[in-house]
């Protein structure tokens, strides 16, 4: 890419964020976190701060967005918008992609935080169970 002055800026594309050495860890520890107690969706992108700071912040929110879609889809985990009401305030199946994608879902505002993770029971028997999520091996 050029800029203004003629010199040129080097861009770098997101790469796949469950090839991240370490992924696989991180996605456990999202589960146990949320077997725990519910957690703010930004937890998981903090955390991903935390364990990856030498990734690029963008690779950073990737990860988070893609260990929450994959737990999802896995049904270990579902979206919740009040975390002391999870099941009265499930977000649907069909409107979670659309509410990963919102910048409101990853940041902590002044109105609280809108989106949380919390384990089902298939994530609880798992845990419990010391399984880890597909995909994912206790070598991490």
């Amino acid at each position: 890419m050029e800029l203004y002055g003629g010199s040129k800026c080097q861009t770098s594309e997101v790469s796949d964020a469950s090839s991240f050495q370490g992924f696989d860890a991180y996605k456990r520890e999202l589960l146990h976190d949320a077997f725990a107690y519910p957690n703010g969706a930004y937890e998981a992108w903090w955390r991903a701060n935390a364990l990856f700071p030498e990734r690029a912040v963008s690779e950073r929110l990737a990860m988070a967005e893609q260990a929450i879609r994959e737990l999802l889809a896995e049904g270990l985990i579902v979206l919740i918008r009040d975390e002391d009401d999870p099941q009265g305030s499930e977000i649907p199946r069909s409107d979670t992609e659309e509410v990963l994608k919102r910048f409101d879902t990853w940041e902590v505002a002044y109105e609280g935080i809108k989106v949380h993770f919390t384990s089902t029971s298939a994530g609880d028997k798992l845990v419990n169970e010391g399984g880890t999520p597909e995909g994912t091996s206790t070598a991490g």
